[in-house]
């Protein structure tokens, strides 16, 4: 089993790399077979490639979304979970909102699973 410190460090990076739009960086950190809820309630995106076209997605957007954690990551067993605010700024609108993304982690350290808690109305400065 991976050590929390490395589970929290995996987390801290995939924030980072969402942030910077880098899709081959956030690509790293999942496995072979992983797949992602994003947001809760969509259909999963399943296998590396569905989900790498998701974050490309994400990146050939032009509103630049900017990422922080907020909180602590929470690691139980091969599982973490953690909250972290997203701020897009649409020129003549401003959107804050925070998620709680859940992961699961394969021994190797590799996200195998990931749930985001997407919440447009959760004040992210409370």
């Amino acid at each position: 089993m991976t050590a929390r410190a490395e589970l929290v460090a995996i987390c801290d990076r995939y924030v980072e790399m969402v942030d910077a739009g880098d899709t081959d960086g956030i690509m790293e950190l999942y496995a072979e077979d992983s797949w992602i809820e994003d947001p809760i309630g969509s259909e999963r995106k399943v296998g590396k490639a569905v989900i790498r076209e998701f974050y490309a997605g994400i990146a050939a957007m032009d509103i630049n979304p900017k990422m922080a954690r907020i909180g602590p990551v929470t690691v139980c067993g091969g599982e973490a979970a953690f909250q972290f605010r997203i701020d897009i700024d649409l020129g003549e609108m401003q959107i804050k909102m925070t998620s709680t993304d859940v992961m699961t982690f394969d021994d190797s350290g590799k996200i195998t699973s990931m749930r985001a808690f997407a919440d447009g109305e959760a004040d992210p400065d409370v």
